[in-house]
């Protein structure tokens, strides 16, 4: 294998930089070994085969690996989705109040510019009572002696 890796023609001309292995049937390791047999997979050793139960099993073990972890993420996704809507419906609660509170603020504006409306009336009616002519006395005034 060295011996023919030194010549440059055996060297692999690949553009492929992904770290893959890339498999050509007249690569070097192929010229060493010799051509692929049936129901075997060159260089991974005796226990794998194309049709073995192992490599059949690995990929269920995978499937069932990433269904386990597509179920944690729904599930997780599912969680976050409840506190979301239970802050929604905190935020359409809050948002209720705070529309209540408007509507008391500007009662209460309106009830306030009443009140300074009253307050103005009453201030220039107090000057018309002021100058109203004296009321008479009662007749029990009048019957009371006259000091000594």
């Amino acid at each position: 294998m060295k011996e023919l890796l030194v010549d440059p023609k055996n060297q692999l001309q690949s553009s492929d930089t992904s770290g893959s292995i890339a498999w050509s049937t007249d690569d070097v390791f192929a010229k060493v070994m010799g051509k692929e047999r049936k129901g075997r997979i060159r260089g991974v050793g005796f226990s794998l085969t194309p049709s073995g139960q192992s490599s059949k099993t690995a990929l269920m073990d995978n499937e069932i690996q990433s269904s386990q972890a597509r179920d944690n993420e729904v599930a997780q996704l599912k969680a976050s989705l409840a506190t979301m809507e239970e802050k929604l419906v905190g935020y359409d609660e809050m948002k209720e109040k705070v529309s209540q509170f408007e509507e008391m603020e500007q009662r209460m504006a309106r009830m306030f510019q009443q009140m300074q409306q009253f307050s103005t009336q009453c201030n220039q009616d107090a000057p018309l009572i002021e100058q109203s002519p004296a009321l008479p006395k009662s007749s029990a005034a009048s019957h009371q002696p006259k000091s000594l």
